[in-house]
Protein backbone atom coordinates (compact mmCIF):
# COMPACT_ATOMS: atom_id res chain seq x y z
CA UNK A 1 0.00 0.00 0.00
CA UNK A 2 1.18 3.52 -0.76
CA UNK A 3 1.76 6.23 1.82
CA UNK A 4 -1.37 8.09 0.66
CA UNK A 5 -3.45 4.95 1.04
CA UNK A 6 -2.15 4.35 4.55
CA UNK A 7 -3.25 7.85 5.55
CA UNK A 8 -6.82 7.34 4.39
CA UNK A 9 -8.19 6.20 7.74
CA UNK A 10 -11.19 7.51 9.63
CA UNK A 11 -11.64 7.73 13.38
CA UNK A 12 -15.08 7.55 14.96
CA UNK A 13 -16.54 7.02 18.41
CA UNK A 14 -19.78 5.19 18.98
CA UNK A 15 -22.43 3.68 16.74
CA UNK A 16 -24.01 6.97 15.74
CA UNK A 17 -20.75 8.50 14.51
CA UNK A 18 -20.08 5.25 12.64
CA UNK A 19 -23.44 5.63 10.90
CA UNK A 20 -22.62 9.21 9.93
CA UNK A 21 -19.38 8.10 8.29
CA UNK A 22 -21.07 5.17 6.54
CA UNK A 23 -23.73 7.50 5.15
CA UNK A 24 -21.08 9.92 3.92
CA UNK A 25 -19.37 7.03 2.10
CA UNK A 26 -22.69 6.20 0.43
CA UNK A 27 -22.86 2.88 2.33
CA UNK A 28 -25.97 3.46 4.48
CA UNK A 29 -29.47 2.72 3.20
CA UNK A 30 -32.44 4.09 5.17
CA UNK A 31 -35.79 2.31 4.86
CA UNK A 32 -39.10 3.34 6.44
CA UNK A 33 -42.09 1.13 7.10
CA UNK A 34 -40.64 -2.40 7.04
CA UNK A 35 -42.35 -4.76 9.49
CA UNK A 36 -40.51 -6.50 12.32
CA UNK A 37 -42.03 -9.84 11.27
CA UNK A 38 -39.61 -11.22 8.62
CA UNK A 39 -39.62 -8.15 6.33
CA UNK A 40 -36.46 -6.54 7.69
CA UNK A 41 -34.60 -9.86 7.67
CA UNK A 42 -35.75 -10.72 4.15
CA UNK A 43 -34.78 -7.30 2.77
CA UNK A 44 -31.31 -7.64 4.28
CA UNK A 45 -30.92 -11.18 2.92
CA UNK A 46 -31.91 -10.11 -0.59
CA UNK A 47 -29.65 -7.06 -0.52
CA UNK A 48 -26.65 -9.05 0.70
CA UNK A 49 -26.70 -12.51 -0.89
CA UNK A 50 -25.23 -11.52 -4.29
CA UNK A 51 -23.59 -8.24 -3.29
CA UNK A 52 -19.97 -9.50 -3.40
CA UNK A 53 -19.03 -7.34 -0.44
CA UNK A 54 -20.81 -4.21 -1.67
CA UNK A 55 -24.11 -4.29 0.25
CA UNK A 56 -25.03 -1.23 2.34
CA UNK A 57 -25.78 -1.15 6.03
CA UNK A 58 -29.55 -0.80 6.42
CA UNK A 59 -31.21 1.42 9.02
CA UNK A 60 -34.93 0.68 9.44
CA UNK A 61 -37.24 3.33 10.96
CA UNK A 62 -40.98 3.94 11.32
CA UNK A 63 -41.50 0.26 12.06
CA UNK A 64 -45.24 -0.56 12.29
CA UNK A 65 -46.42 -0.68 15.90
CA UNK A 66 -43.40 1.19 17.28
CA UNK A 67 -42.59 4.87 17.86
CA UNK A 68 -40.62 6.71 15.18
CA UNK A 69 -36.99 6.77 16.21
CA UNK A 70 -37.03 3.22 17.61
CA UNK A 71 -34.83 1.79 14.87
CA UNK A 72 -33.04 -1.39 13.84
CA UNK A 73 -29.68 -1.65 12.08
CA UNK A 74 -28.76 -4.56 9.84
CA UNK A 75 -25.69 -5.36 7.73
CA UNK A 76 -23.00 -3.50 9.64
CA UNK A 77 -20.21 -5.62 8.19
CA UNK A 78 -21.40 -6.53 4.71
CA UNK A 79 -18.65 -4.44 3.08
CA UNK A 80 -14.89 -4.53 3.61
CA UNK A 81 -14.79 -0.72 3.66
CA UNK A 82 -17.02 -0.63 6.74
CA UNK A 83 -14.86 -3.29 8.40
CA UNK A 84 -11.85 -1.05 7.75
CA UNK A 85 -13.74 1.96 9.14
CA UNK A 86 -14.59 0.00 12.27
CA UNK A 87 -10.99 -1.07 12.86
CA UNK A 88 -9.53 2.35 12.04
CA UNK A 89 -7.60 0.85 9.12
CA UNK A 90 -6.96 2.16 5.58
CA UNK A 91 -10.20 2.42 3.66
CA UNK A 92 -8.57 1.55 0.32
CA UNK A 93 -6.41 -1.48 -0.37
CA UNK A 94 -4.93 -3.47 -3.25
CA UNK A 95 -5.95 -6.90 -1.92
CA UNK A 96 -8.58 -8.05 0.54
CA UNK A 97 -5.89 -9.67 2.67
CA UNK A 98 -4.31 -6.23 3.18
CA UNK A 99 -7.09 -5.55 5.70
CA UNK A 100 -6.14 -8.68 7.64
CA UNK A 101 -2.45 -7.78 7.38
CA UNK A 102 -3.01 -4.27 8.72
CA UNK A 103 -5.18 -5.57 11.57
CA UNK A 104 -2.65 -8.29 12.37
CA UNK A 105 0.17 -5.73 12.54
CA UNK A 106 -1.96 -3.55 14.81
CA UNK A 107 -2.69 -6.29 17.34
CA UNK A 108 0.84 -7.72 17.45
CA UNK A 109 1.98 -4.98 19.85
CA UNK A 110 -1.40 -4.05 21.29
CA UNK A 111 -1.64 -3.47 25.03
CA UNK A 112 -5.17 -3.83 26.43
CA UNK A 113 -6.50 -0.84 28.37
CA UNK A 114 -9.09 -1.33 31.15
CA UNK A 115 -12.24 0.77 30.83
CA UNK A 116 -12.65 4.19 32.42
CA UNK A 117 -15.63 4.14 34.79
CA UNK A 118 -17.77 7.28 34.54
CA UNK A 119 -20.85 8.35 36.50
CA UNK A 120 -23.23 8.85 33.61
CA UNK A 121 -23.66 8.46 29.87
CA UNK A 122 -26.30 8.27 27.12
CA UNK A 123 -27.17 4.65 27.96
CA UNK A 124 -28.60 5.92 31.27
CA UNK A 125 -31.09 8.26 29.59
CA UNK A 126 -33.73 5.60 30.30
CA UNK A 127 -33.47 3.15 33.22
CA UNK A 128 -36.28 0.57 33.57
CA UNK A 129 -36.39 -1.90 36.44
CA UNK A 130 -38.48 -4.70 37.90
CA UNK A 131 -41.99 -5.30 36.62
CA UNK A 132 -41.70 -2.39 34.19
CA UNK A 133 -39.12 -4.29 32.12
CA UNK A 134 -40.34 -5.32 28.68
CA UNK A 135 -37.80 -6.08 25.96
CA UNK A 136 -40.62 -5.98 23.39
CA UNK A 137 -40.73 -2.23 23.83
CA UNK A 138 -38.06 -2.43 21.10
CA UNK A 139 -38.91 -3.57 17.53
CA UNK A 140 -37.42 -7.03 18.06
CA UNK A 141 -37.53 -8.90 14.73
CA UNK A 142 -38.51 -12.36 13.71
CA UNK A 143 -35.65 -12.61 11.26
CA UNK A 144 -36.47 -15.63 9.07
CA UNK A 145 -39.70 -17.23 7.92
CA UNK A 146 -38.96 -20.55 9.66
CA UNK A 147 -37.91 -18.94 12.97
CA UNK A 148 -40.42 -19.74 15.72
CA UNK A 149 -39.61 -16.69 17.84
CA UNK A 150 -38.25 -13.17 17.84
CA UNK A 151 -34.54 -12.73 18.66
CA UNK A 152 -33.31 -9.54 20.35
CA UNK A 153 -29.69 -10.68 20.44
CA UNK A 154 -27.98 -11.39 17.12
CA UNK A 155 -25.50 -8.52 16.67
CA UNK A 156 -25.03 -8.35 20.41
CA UNK A 157 -22.36 -8.54 23.07
CA UNK A 158 -23.04 -10.65 26.18
CA UNK A 159 -20.89 -9.62 29.15
CA UNK A 160 -20.00 -12.32 31.68
CA UNK A 161 -17.56 -12.37 34.59
CA UNK A 162 -15.11 -15.18 35.30
CA UNK A 163 -15.80 -16.12 38.95
CA UNK A 164 -12.22 -17.25 39.57
CA UNK A 165 -10.05 -14.73 37.74
CA UNK A 166 -12.34 -11.70 37.69
CA UNK A 167 -12.11 -10.77 34.01
CA UNK A 168 -15.03 -9.79 31.78
CA UNK A 169 -15.75 -11.54 28.51
CA UNK A 170 -17.97 -10.11 25.77
CA UNK A 171 -19.34 -12.76 23.40
CA UNK A 172 -21.87 -12.69 20.56
CA UNK A 173 -24.53 -15.18 21.70
CA UNK A 174 -28.05 -15.27 20.31
CA UNK A 175 -30.94 -14.23 22.56
CA UNK A 176 -34.45 -15.48 21.89
CA UNK A 177 -37.42 -13.61 23.37
CA UNK A 178 -39.88 -15.72 25.40
CA UNK A 179 -41.69 -12.74 26.91
CA UNK A 180 -40.88 -9.19 27.96
CA UNK A 181 -38.90 -10.31 31.01
CA UNK A 182 -37.45 -13.61 29.79
CA UNK A 183 -34.88 -14.04 27.03
CA UNK A 184 -32.53 -16.80 25.92
CA UNK A 185 -28.75 -16.85 25.79
CA UNK A 186 -27.43 -19.73 23.68
CA UNK A 187 -23.68 -20.26 24.29
CA UNK A 188 -21.70 -22.97 22.49
CA UNK A 189 -19.41 -25.31 24.41
CA UNK A 190 -15.85 -24.05 24.68
CA UNK A 191 -16.72 -20.37 24.31
CA UNK A 192 -15.56 -18.16 27.16
CA UNK A 193 -19.08 -17.19 28.21
CA UNK A 194 -20.03 -20.88 28.40
CA UNK A 195 -16.97 -21.67 30.52
CA UNK A 196 -17.95 -18.86 32.88
CA UNK A 197 -21.53 -20.14 33.08
CA UNK A 198 -20.39 -23.70 33.69
CA UNK A 199 -18.23 -22.54 36.60
CA UNK A 200 -21.15 -20.77 38.28
CA UNK A 201 -23.62 -23.58 37.68
CA UNK A 202 -21.21 -26.26 38.92
CA UNK A 203 -21.22 -24.39 42.23
CA UNK A 204 -24.98 -24.04 42.26
CA UNK A 205 -24.69 -20.29 41.77
CA UNK A 206 -26.58 -17.95 39.43
CA UNK A 207 -24.65 -16.01 36.80
CA UNK A 208 -25.26 -12.32 36.14
CA UNK A 209 -25.10 -11.13 32.53
CA UNK A 210 -25.41 -7.95 30.53
CA UNK A 211 -26.66 -8.24 26.96
CA UNK A 212 -25.65 -5.26 24.80
CA UNK A 213 -28.01 -4.95 21.85
CA UNK A 214 -26.76 -1.77 20.22
CA UNK A 215 -23.08 -1.20 20.88
CA UNK A 216 -20.15 0.32 19.03
CA UNK A 217 -19.57 -1.87 15.93
CA UNK A 218 -15.98 -2.45 17.05
CA UNK A 219 -17.15 -4.11 20.26
CA UNK A 220 -19.57 -6.30 18.28
CA UNK A 221 -16.74 -7.31 15.97
CA UNK A 222 -14.50 -8.18 18.91
CA UNK A 223 -17.31 -10.09 20.62
CA UNK A 224 -17.41 -12.36 17.57
CA UNK A 225 -13.59 -12.70 17.47
CA UNK A 226 -11.56 -15.56 18.98
CA UNK A 227 -9.52 -13.54 21.50
CA UNK A 228 -7.19 -15.35 23.92
CA UNK A 229 -8.41 -16.49 27.32
CA UNK A 230 -8.31 -13.84 30.04
CA UNK A 231 -8.45 -10.80 27.73
CA UNK A 232 -11.60 -8.69 27.95
CA UNK A 233 -12.96 -7.43 24.65
CA UNK A 234 -13.60 -4.06 26.33
CA UNK A 235 -9.92 -3.85 27.31
CA UNK A 236 -8.87 -4.99 23.82
CA UNK A 237 -11.08 -2.30 22.27
CA UNK A 238 -9.39 0.29 24.46
CA UNK A 239 -6.00 -0.95 23.29
CA UNK A 240 -7.02 -0.70 19.62
CA UNK A 241 -8.30 2.84 20.17
CA UNK A 242 -5.37 3.92 22.32
CA UNK A 243 -7.76 5.16 24.99
CA UNK A 244 -9.95 3.46 27.59
CA UNK A 245 -13.59 2.77 26.79
CA UNK A 246 -15.84 4.92 28.97
CA UNK A 247 -18.24 2.70 30.91
CA UNK A 248 -20.93 3.09 33.53
CA UNK A 249 -21.61 0.46 36.18
CA UNK A 250 -24.73 -1.61 35.61
CA UNK A 251 -27.21 -0.92 38.43
CA UNK A 252 -28.01 -4.65 38.84
CA UNK A 253 -24.77 -6.39 37.86
CA UNK A 254 -22.13 -3.78 38.61
CA UNK A 255 -20.55 -4.76 35.28
CA UNK A 256 -18.89 -2.13 33.05
CA UNK A 257 -21.36 -1.08 30.34
CA UNK A 258 -20.16 1.18 27.50
CA UNK A 259 -21.60 4.60 28.28
CA UNK A 260 -22.62 5.27 24.65
CA UNK A 261 -24.35 1.91 24.19
CA UNK A 262 -27.84 2.04 22.66
CA UNK A 263 -29.48 -0.79 24.65
CA UNK A 264 -28.23 -2.85 27.61
CA UNK A 265 -30.23 -5.60 29.31
CA UNK A 266 -29.15 -6.83 32.75
CA UNK A 267 -30.27 -10.15 34.16
CA UNK A 268 -29.26 -13.44 35.66
CA UNK A 269 -29.22 -17.09 34.67
CA UNK A 270 -30.23 -19.61 37.35
CA UNK A 271 -29.07 -23.25 37.47
CA UNK A 272 -31.86 -25.63 36.47
CA UNK A 273 -34.02 -22.96 34.85
CA UNK A 274 -34.31 -23.92 31.17
CA UNK A 275 -36.71 -23.39 28.29
CA UNK A 276 -36.78 -24.78 24.72
CA UNK A 277 -34.47 -22.56 22.64
CA UNK A 278 -34.49 -22.21 18.86
CA UNK A 279 -34.71 -22.96 16.05
CA UNK A 280 -32.90 -20.06 14.40
CA UNK A 281 -31.47 -19.71 10.89
CA UNK A 282 -27.77 -19.74 11.70
CA UNK A 283 -24.44 -18.68 10.22
CA UNK A 284 -23.80 -21.84 8.21
CA UNK A 285 -27.02 -21.19 6.33
CA UNK A 286 -29.12 -24.01 7.80
CA UNK A 287 -31.59 -24.86 10.54
CA UNK A 288 -29.29 -27.62 11.75
CA UNK A 289 -29.28 -26.90 15.51
CA UNK A 290 -32.48 -28.44 16.85
CA UNK A 291 -34.55 -26.77 19.53
CA UNK A 292 -33.43 -28.06 22.94
CA UNK A 293 -33.84 -26.85 26.55
CA UNK A 294 -31.26 -24.21 27.41
CA UNK A 295 -30.71 -21.82 30.33
CA UNK A 296 -32.42 -18.45 29.98
CA UNK A 297 -32.02 -14.95 31.39
CA UNK A 298 -34.39 -13.35 33.89
CA UNK A 299 -34.41 -9.67 32.91
CA UNK A 300 -33.82 -7.29 35.83
CA UNK A 301 -32.94 -3.95 34.25
CA UNK A 302 -33.19 -2.34 30.82
CA UNK A 303 -31.04 0.68 29.98
CA UNK A 304 -31.42 2.55 26.71
CA UNK A 305 -30.73 5.78 24.93
CA UNK A 306 -33.43 8.04 23.58
CA UNK A 307 -34.40 6.89 20.08
CA UNK A 308 -32.50 3.61 20.50
CA UNK A 309 -31.01 1.57 17.68
CA UNK A 310 -31.35 -2.21 17.98
CA UNK A 311 -28.47 -3.89 16.12
CA UNK A 312 -29.23 -7.10 14.23
CA UNK A 313 -27.19 -9.68 12.33
CA UNK A 314 -29.54 -12.41 11.10
CA UNK A 315 -27.40 -15.09 9.55
CA UNK A 316 -28.49 -16.80 6.36
CA UNK A 317 -26.97 -18.81 3.53
CA UNK A 318 -23.82 -17.11 2.24
CA UNK A 319 -22.93 -14.50 1.82
CA UNK A 320 -23.92 -12.53 4.88
CA UNK A 321 -22.21 -9.98 7.06
CA UNK A 322 -21.17 -12.42 9.77
CA UNK A 323 -19.11 -14.42 7.29
CA UNK A 324 -17.01 -11.36 6.55
CA UNK A 325 -16.93 -10.18 10.15
CA UNK A 326 -15.86 -13.50 11.64
CA UNK A 327 -13.64 -14.26 8.67
CA UNK A 328 -11.46 -11.16 9.01
CA UNK A 329 -11.19 -11.37 12.79
CA UNK A 330 -10.46 -15.10 12.62
CA UNK A 331 -7.86 -14.66 9.88
CA UNK A 332 -5.96 -12.15 11.99
CA UNK A 333 -5.92 -14.60 14.90
CA UNK A 334 -4.66 -17.39 12.62
CA UNK A 335 -1.90 -15.09 11.38
CA UNK A 336 -0.96 -14.26 14.96
CA UNK A 337 -0.74 -17.97 15.82
CA UNK A 338 1.46 -18.66 12.79
CA UNK A 339 3.81 -15.89 13.91
CA UNK A 340 3.80 -17.13 17.50
CA UNK A 341 4.80 -20.61 16.32
CA UNK A 342 7.68 -19.24 14.27
CA UNK A 343 6.26 -19.88 10.81
CA UNK A 344 8.25 -17.52 8.55
CA UNK A 345 7.17 -15.44 5.56
CA UNK A 346 3.40 -15.53 5.91
CA UNK A 347 2.08 -13.11 3.26
CA UNK A 348 -1.64 -13.42 3.77
CA UNK A 349 -4.50 -15.21 5.50
CA UNK A 350 -8.09 -15.06 4.32
CA UNK A 351 -11.30 -16.82 5.32
CA UNK A 352 -13.50 -16.90 2.23
CA UNK A 353 -16.94 -15.40 2.81
CA UNK A 354 -18.89 -18.26 1.24
CA UNK A 355 -17.14 -20.67 3.62
CA UNK A 356 -18.60 -19.13 5.78
CA UNK A 357 -16.55 -17.54 8.58
CA UNK A 358 -13.65 -19.96 9.21
CA UNK A 359 -14.79 -22.90 7.09
CA UNK A 360 -12.45 -22.20 4.15
CA UNK A 361 -9.14 -20.70 5.27
CA UNK A 362 -6.29 -19.91 2.88
CA UNK A 363 -2.73 -19.16 3.99
CA UNK A 364 -0.21 -17.61 1.57
CA UNK A 365 3.51 -18.18 2.22
CA UNK A 366 6.96 -18.03 0.67
CA UNK A 367 8.29 -21.57 1.07
CA UNK A 368 11.62 -21.57 2.91
CA UNK A 369 12.19 -25.21 3.84
CA UNK A 370 10.81 -28.73 3.25
CA UNK A 371 7.58 -29.13 5.20
CA UNK A 372 7.01 -25.39 5.57
CA UNK A 373 3.60 -25.61 3.92
CA UNK A 374 2.51 -28.55 6.13
CA UNK A 375 3.61 -26.70 9.26
CA UNK A 376 1.48 -23.73 8.26
CA UNK A 377 -1.53 -25.93 7.48
CA UNK A 378 -1.60 -27.74 10.80
CA UNK A 379 -1.11 -24.62 12.91
CA UNK A 380 -3.78 -22.71 11.00
CA UNK A 381 -6.26 -25.55 11.44
CA UNK A 382 -5.60 -26.10 15.15
CA UNK A 383 -4.96 -22.66 16.64
CA UNK A 384 -7.70 -20.77 18.48
CA UNK A 385 -8.57 -18.67 15.43
CA UNK A 386 -9.06 -21.72 13.20
CA UNK A 387 -10.02 -24.58 15.50
CA UNK A 388 -13.73 -23.90 15.98
CA UNK A 389 -15.89 -25.47 13.26
CA UNK A 390 -13.30 -25.28 10.48
CA UNK A 391 -13.49 -27.56 7.43
CA UNK A 392 -11.02 -26.59 4.66
CA UNK A 393 -7.52 -25.21 5.24
CA UNK A 394 -5.43 -24.47 2.15
CA UNK A 395 -1.87 -23.21 1.78
CA UNK A 396 -0.63 -21.49 -1.41
CA UNK A 397 2.55 -19.93 -2.76
CA UNK A 398 3.50 -16.25 -2.80
CA UNK A 399 2.19 -15.70 -6.34
CA UNK A 400 -1.34 -16.74 -5.34
CA UNK A 401 -3.50 -14.08 -3.68
CA UNK A 402 -5.06 -15.82 -0.66
CA UNK A 403 -8.14 -13.60 -0.94
CA UNK A 404 -8.79 -14.31 -4.63
CA UNK A 405 -10.81 -17.52 -4.87
CA UNK A 406 -10.16 -17.86 -8.62
CA UNK A 407 -6.42 -17.94 -8.00
CA UNK A 408 -6.80 -20.31 -5.04
CA UNK A 409 -8.86 -22.76 -7.12
CA UNK A 410 -6.27 -22.56 -9.90
CA UNK A 411 -3.54 -23.51 -7.42
CA UNK A 412 -5.68 -26.33 -6.02
CA UNK A 413 -6.26 -27.59 -9.56
CA UNK A 414 -2.67 -27.46 -10.82
CA UNK A 415 -0.28 -27.66 -7.84
CA UNK A 416 -2.08 -30.24 -5.78
CA UNK A 417 -1.97 -34.04 -5.95
CA UNK A 418 -4.90 -35.83 -4.27
CA UNK A 419 -2.74 -38.74 -3.08
CA UNK A 420 0.13 -36.82 -1.47
CA UNK A 421 -1.05 -33.29 -0.75
CA UNK A 422 -3.94 -33.96 1.64
CA UNK A 423 -3.85 -34.33 5.42
CA UNK A 424 -6.94 -35.12 7.48
CA UNK A 425 -7.78 -34.24 11.08
CA UNK A 426 -10.40 -36.32 12.85
CA UNK A 427 -12.49 -35.49 15.93
CA UNK A 428 -11.88 -31.74 15.73
CA UNK A 429 -13.94 -29.07 17.55
CA UNK A 430 -17.23 -28.73 15.70
CA UNK A 431 -20.38 -26.67 15.83
CA UNK A 432 -23.86 -28.14 15.84
CA UNK A 433 -24.72 -25.50 13.24
CA UNK A 434 -22.83 -27.82 10.87
CA UNK A 435 -25.35 -30.16 9.17
CA UNK A 436 -22.68 -32.90 9.24
CA UNK A 437 -21.49 -32.59 12.85
CA UNK A 438 -20.58 -35.91 14.41
CA UNK A 439 -21.77 -37.36 17.75
CA UNK A 440 -19.90 -35.72 20.59
CA UNK A 441 -19.86 -32.43 18.64
CA UNK A 442 -16.86 -33.34 16.50
CA UNK A 443 -16.07 -32.88 12.83
CA UNK A 444 -13.32 -33.88 10.41
CA UNK A 445 -11.04 -31.47 8.57
CA UNK A 446 -9.25 -31.47 5.24
CA UNK A 447 -5.87 -29.78 4.84
CA UNK A 448 -4.80 -29.03 1.26
CA UNK A 449 -1.21 -28.30 0.28
CA UNK A 450 -1.64 -26.33 -2.95
CA UNK A 451 1.97 -25.13 -3.07
CA UNK A 452 4.47 -26.07 -5.77
CA UNK A 453 6.39 -29.12 -4.45
CA UNK A 454 9.35 -27.71 -2.56
CA UNK A 455 12.04 -29.65 -4.41
CA UNK A 456 10.64 -28.55 -7.79
CA UNK A 457 10.47 -24.96 -6.56
CA UNK A 458 14.05 -25.14 -5.30
CA UNK A 459 15.36 -26.66 -8.55
CA UNK A 460 13.09 -24.45 -10.70
CA UNK A 461 11.74 -27.48 -12.54
CA UNK A 462 8.05 -26.62 -12.16
CA UNK A 463 6.54 -25.23 -15.39
CA UNK A 464 6.70 -21.47 -15.88
CA UNK A 465 3.46 -19.54 -15.29
CA UNK A 466 1.94 -17.67 -18.22
CA UNK A 467 1.68 -14.11 -16.92
CA UNK A 468 2.52 -10.45 -17.55
CA UNK A 469 5.64 -9.34 -15.70
CA UNK A 470 5.51 -6.56 -13.13
CA UNK A 471 7.73 -4.42 -15.38
CA UNK A 472 5.48 -4.78 -18.43
CA UNK A 473 2.37 -4.17 -16.32
CA UNK A 474 3.84 -0.89 -15.12
CA UNK A 475 4.71 0.18 -18.68
CA UNK A 476 1.23 -0.69 -19.97
CA UNK A 477 -0.50 1.23 -17.18
CA UNK A 478 1.77 4.23 -17.72
CA UNK A 479 1.16 4.27 -21.48
CA UNK A 480 -2.61 3.61 -21.46
CA UNK A 481 -3.72 5.73 -18.55
CA UNK A 482 -7.24 5.95 -20.00
CA UNK A 483 -7.78 2.22 -19.52
CA UNK A 484 -9.37 1.03 -16.29
CA UNK A 485 -7.83 -2.35 -15.63
CA UNK A 486 -10.07 -4.44 -13.34
CA UNK A 487 -8.78 -5.46 -9.99
CA UNK A 488 -9.64 -5.24 -6.33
Amino acid sequence: MTKSTLDETVGYRGLREWLEHSERFGELLKIDGAHWDTEMGAITHMMTEKSRGQAPAILFDNIPGYPAGFRTLYGQFSSIKRVALTLGLPLEHARKVDIVKAYHERIRTLKPLPPKIVETGPVLENVITGDDCDVLMFPVPRHHEADKARFIGTADGVITLDPDEGWYNVGAYRSQVYDGKTIGCQITEGKHGRIHRDKYFERGESMKVVILCGQDPLLFMLSASPLPDGISEIDFMGGLRGEPVECVRGPFTGFPIPADCEIAIEGEMVPGQVLPEGPFGEWMGYYSDDSVPRPYVNVKTILHRNNPILCCAPQHKPVDETGLLKGIAGAAEVWRALDACGIPDVLGVWNHEAGPATRFTVVQIIQRYPGHSRNALHIAANCQGGAYAGKWTVVVDEDIDAGDLDQVLWAMSTRFDPMTDIDLIQKAWASKRDPLWLPGNFNNRILVDACIPYDMKLKKTFPTVVDVSAELRAKIKAKWTNLQFPGF
